[in-house]
């Protein structure tokens, strides 16, 4: 397993200028492709395949790839090593050895099978039977109706095809007319509304400072208010990004490995606003300590300032957005 010690060690140290891939994708790329030669020494080739894949996704390498078709090719799978070998052929035209061997693959394969290429006007997502395909070219099942479709910007067109074994055929579709959908807040309407206020018409606190000897407590009651609600922000950005990561593990296990590389690219985010909301939920603690130190507890009989408190709790349509609002009138 000389060559596959070799590829998990390119996976690991591609320089920046040759893949768009940061530092933690290289690396958990690497340790795909260690689980997937671990497996395919243990004779699970399913396993060591999806585990192949999924190294290529995240850190593209013909060698992983190649990998992958000869673990499929292992398993019994040879549908999914001919499309496979079509992808590698496509993707890594100047890797002579690796094209090589692909296309010795597809040479033994391709009669067995019905081909199928699409051409898109735009760019566009391809689906075979409802599942998203990683390449506009691949092989399917002969005698026997399949559906292809395309996701556009603008809508989804779908056609249907089949073929006897050996053949190809090509599938062109166009961008249907319509505007551009939208995505988030502004395609479904998301307002954000205020809470009525459970303390309206109550007597409100008020706070008065004194001319001399620290401010008033109404500074230190509105930081620890902050501080308690952007804990509970984080309490929520920590449970959110652990669920996300199982999701995520799931779509690996699942063989999902285009769901699952875009669910690690929004768990970076996730994991980016947790920290972020760290730094400030440690900082507005730090200010209500020094709010605690500098304020004077003992009022002043001289209200020439008040200082009026009115929490609101500022809702979003969707349950992921929220937020606490203090209104104050001096």
């Amino acid at each position: 397993m000389a060559y596959a010690s070799c590829v998990a060690l390119a996976l690991l140290c591609l320089p920046a200028s040759t893949s768009a891939q940061n530092a933690q994708q290289r690396q958990a790329a690497a340790s795909a492709f260690d689980r997937g030669t671990t497996a395919y020494l243990q004779e699970d080739f399913a396993t060591a395949a999806r585990y192949f894949e999924m190294a290529n996704d995240l850190a593209p390498a013909a060698g992983a790839l190649m990998q992958a078709i000869i673990a499929h090719q292992r398993a019994g799978n040879d549908l999914r090593a001919a499309s496979l070998s079509l992808r590698l052929v496509a993707r890594f035209p100047d890797d002579a050895d690796m094209v090589g061997r692909a296309q010795g693959v597809l040479d033994e394969l391709s009669e067995r099978f019905l081909r199928v290429d699409v051409d898109c006007d735009a760019e566009c997502a391809v689906e075979v039977d409802g599942v998203l395909s990683s390449h506009d070219s691949f092989f399917v099942d002969p005698d026997a109706e399949h559906r292809i479709g395309a996701t556009f910007d603008t809508g989804t067109v779908e056609e249907t095809v089949q073929g006897a074994a050996g053949e190809v055929r090509t599938l062109t579709f166009e961008a249907p007319e319509g505007a551009v959908r939208l995505e988030g807040p502004e395609a479904e309407g998301d307002t954000t509304t205020t809470a009525p206020n459970p303390l309206e018409g109550a007597d409100e606190p008020t706070a008065t400072p004194e001319e001399s000897g620290g401010i008033s407590p109404a500074f230190f009651i509105t930081s620890l208010v902050l501080t308690a609600g952007a804990g509970a922000a984080l309490v929520w950005s920590g449970l959110d990004t652990l669920k996300a990561n199982d999701e995520y593990e799931a779509a690996i296990d699942e063989g999902d490995f285009v769901s699952a590389q875009q669910m690690y690219d929004d768990g970076q985010d996730l994991e980016l606003r947790t920290n972020i909301l760290i730094g400030a939920t440690a900082g507005l603690a730090a200010l209500t300590v020094v709010f605690a130190i500098v304020t004077d507890w003992g009022g002043s009989d001289d209200d020439d300032v008040a200082l009026t408190l009115r929490p609101q709790i500022a809702l979003g349509a969707k349950d992921r957005v929220g937020g606490l609002v203090m209104e104050g009138t001096f």
